[in-house]
């Protein structure tokens, strides 16, 4: 899918930076700028690398300051807003950024300065903490021109400040190599800061200078959500390429690789080549026909990562901010694997988890640097169980059951019988979780003492869970106990959840307020392996969910005319997390009521519903594509604002919205409405 974005997408630097790109390594890193190639995040760099996959990060280049001298007269191309107010407005010569997963070239810049072009060109290589790029100038004139490159240097870890009071002269610098063997000047240096190697490579001369400040940066987007907005880097040398040709390019590779090929160039092609292939290989496998379903699987493919301490695979949860958690990964498994066809991965991630659990529960946090795991999840264990069987079902791995069934019952015992967190089965055969500041559903926020959706008591959607995980195990053993124990929950499942006055489901059974607020938790009732609505309710709760709750970007957490409800997320954090789960919108569920939809459809006996559920999923996925260019090209946010969403929030690019929603095309691709 192709994204285009001209000069009247930056009227202003402010306007500039409100949307963003994405690149990933498959390792956690990634490089990540505004579209006019402005950093508006301190998260956001040109080269985030993994120390250790996936989330012990490292912030080593934060951009490459660029200049370009035309006959002298210097013109920088360049844009950063500053806190001096002095700030650099390249944006003014940028006549187009092109965003194109599907195009080997892309992403691109063009600049036009007095007569001469400079498109840049960037990637970012699979499975390495390598950044490479492509300058290619286009000078008909035949002017004088230099093209001068200055990488900006930050060496901190992800979540620590750049601290300008630091000996930045202790950063080390010197050239590796000067190769004679070549026709290019290729030359390598390494900068170095205790055991963290950054190597550098061009086609251009390459300049040693003392280290020294850029500037203070400022971050529009982080101090729009509270955080720190501002921000500085150093620099340490500078490259730069006299042009005497009507067309030239320049190569600049910045990798945390100490054996960087020589002839930049060639490099450079190889790695799009490989690029190119590997993009290939994922549409292959996951087969999807439509232009969205494929840009999707290769949106996703952005959070499938290697995880170092396991020596296995899982999933990151989203950009720039989250690592991988057992919650997040168990809801975007299916969309991010088992539909686009990547079995092993799959197979891989389940193992990784499966190592970790603990008293029936499943990690929500990975241990990292010597910490222990966090267990606080009532979903995660339950998801795990449904996803082993919808592994088996996308892959016919039959053989995989043997290997996994004594996690799976050790999972459902411990429910059945009692774990950590008042996590139990009652008498009725429901699921009860959570006491005091316990937060263990996905609406966690804790402000204090104070817990804005505490949702202690009987979850709706944990109680859908847990009657497909029973099933589950019933048809993976053949044991009936699992099946009694189905149906008793089933059969209190549908007398104690079902709100009669509102013609929907009740959101927990707490005996409180919150009982019967309007939630979208009630839609995966809809969604599991095995469902218990019958079907006149499914469309009931379909159409209090579309009639309440829907957007065309996802579905919001609380009914507008609830007093609880927020309309905006935004300010500082304990500001922002009142309104998190209080109507703000997420994208995920929005999968799962497409899907509902769809599985509806397929029980609906009249055609003139079925139609309308056609036209109404073709024209939401329609809207997705809007979507998709607003905030993180080609990819969906984390959240927006519950009135009327009109800008991302939170995570500009977030697992399970992108995986859920991709599951939603690929069900309908495979479901025909005939």
């Amino acid at each position: 899918m192709r994204f285009e974005f001209d000069a009247k997408n930056w009227p202003t630097i402010v306007e500039g930076e409100k949307n963003c790109y994405l690149l990933t390594n498959g390792l956690g890193g990634y490089n990540s700028l505004s579209i006019i190639g402005a950093a508006a995040r301190g998260d956001q760099a040109f080269l985030m690398s993994a120390k250790k996959a996936p989330n012990i990060r490292m912030h080593l280049v934060t951009n490459i300051f660029e200049k370009l001298v035309i006959d002298g007269q210097e013109h920088i191309l360049t844009s950063q807003r500053m806190k001096s107010g002095m700030d650099y407005e390249g944006f003014r010569y940028l006549r187009k950024f092109v965003y194109d997963d599907f195009d080997e070239s892309a992403p691109a810049w063009t600049f036009q300065v007095d007569g001469l072009t400079v498109t840049k060109h960037l990637l970012m290589v699979h499975d390495e903490n390598t950044v490479a790029v492509k300058y290619e100038i286009d000078n008909p004139t035949g002017k004088n021109v230099l093209l001068e490159l200055m990488p900006l240097l930050r060496f901190t870890s992800k979540k620590e400040e750049f601290d300008v009071s630091q000996k930045i002269e202790k950063y080390k610098i010197e050239i590796c190599n000067t190769d004679p063997k070549t026709n290019l000047s290729d030359q390598t240096c390494c900068i170095m800061d205790g055991d963290i190697r950054l190597y550098l490579a061009t086609n251009a001369d390459l300049h040693i200078q003392e280290p020294c400040l850029f500037g203070e940066m400022y971050f529009s987007q982080d101090e729009r959500d509270g955080r720190v907005a501002y921000g500085n880097a150093f620099s340490s040398c500078r490259i730069q390429k006299q042009i005497h040709d009507t067309k030239s390019d320049i190569y600049v590779i910045l990798s945390t690789k100490n054996d960087l090929e020589p002839d930049v160039r060639m490099l450079y092609e190889r790695f799009v080549q490989e690029n190119t292939e590997r993009k290939r290989q994922l549409l292959g496998s996951a087969g999807l026909s439509s232009e969205l379903g494929q840009q999707l699987v290769l949106s996703a493919d952005a959070y499938v990562v290697r995880r170092e301490s396991t020596d296995g695979m899982s999933i990151i949860a989203g950009y720039p901010f989250f690592e991988d958690w057992g919650r997040d990964t168990m809801i975007s498994l299916a969309g991010a694997t088992m539909v686009t066809g990547r079995f092993e991965e799959c197979r891989s991630i389940l193992r990784t988890f499966a190592k970790y659990v603990k008293n029936g529960l499943l990690p929500n946090l990975f241990p990292e640097g010597g910490e222990k795991p966090m267990y606080n999840s009532a979903d995660a264990p339950l998801l795990f169980v449904n996803a082993v069987y919808e592994y088996m079902e996308f892959s016919k791995d039959a053989a995989f059951k043997d290997e996994i069934l004594p996690v799976l019952e050790q999972i459902i015992d411990a429910y059945q019988n009692g774990t950590d967190f008042h996590i139990k089965m009652d008498s009725d055969g429901l699921i009860m979780a959570g006491a005091g500041l316990e937060q263990l559903t996905w609406m966690d926020v804790r402000v204090g003492d104070f817990l804005p959706t505490p949702r202690h008591g009987k979850p709706v959607e944990i109680n859908a869970y847990w009657y497909s995980a029973l099933m589950v195990m019933y048809r993976l053993t053949q044991n009936t106990v699992y099946q009694e124990l189905a149906e008793k929950a089933k059969n209190s499942f549908l007398e104690k959840f079902w709100n009669e006055e509102k013609q929907c489901l009740k959101d927990v059974l707490s005996g409180g307020a919150d009982e019967n607020q309007i939630r979208c938790n009630q839609i995966w009732t809809l969604t599991m392996p095995f469902t218990m609505m019958p079907v006149e309710k499914e469309a009931l709760i379909i159409k209090k969910v579309k009639d309440e709750l829907y957007t065309t970007v996802g579905l919001r957490t609380l009914a507008k005319d609830d007093p609880d409800f927020h309309n905006v997320y935004i300010g500082p954090m304990e500001e922002r997390d009142r309104a998190y789960h209080q109507g703000t919108v997420w994208a995920f569920p929005l999968g799962a009521y497409y899907r509902a939809c769809i599985r509806y459809a397929k029980k609906c006996a009249d055609s003139a519903e079925k139609e309308r559920i056609r036209v109404e999923l073709t024209q939401g996925f329609k809207a997705l594509t809007a979507w998709l260019k607003e905030g993180c090209v080609s990819q969906i946010a984390e959240i927006y604002d519950g009135d009327m969403p009109t800008v991302s929030r939170g995570c500009f690019a977030q697992a399970w919205s992108v995986t859920e929603l991709l599951r939603a095309v690929y069900d309908f691709e495979e479901y025909h409405f005939s």
